[in-house]
């Protein structure tokens, strides 16, 4: 199945080569997980990312269960910073 991976900042050299800038399409099995994503695009899975799928955010504890749908858009940011 297809879904979309929306990225922000630097994290989108991990997505792959021919991507539009800081969004790309890849192909998943079905019964993907957000982290399945991290994983396929090489991101280091130990970064506190905020990750939303179609709009919605997806808690740190739901990531791998949360099984991703045919033509989701899934955006993964990183950490907010501040001071």
């Amino acid at each position: 199945m297809k879904i979309k991976v929306r990225t922000t900042g630097l994290l989108s050299e991990y997505l792959p080569p021919g991507s539009d800038r800081n969004v790309a399409e890849l192909e998943v099995g079905d019964g993907t997980t957000p982290i399945d994503v991290l994983k396929q695009l090489g991101m280091p899975l130990d970064g506190a990312y905020l990750m939303a799928v179609n709009g919605q955010l997806v808690p740190s504890a739901d990531r791998a269960d949360y099984r991703l749908a045919e033509d989701d858009k899934l955006s993964i940011m990183p950490p907010l910073k501040g001071g």
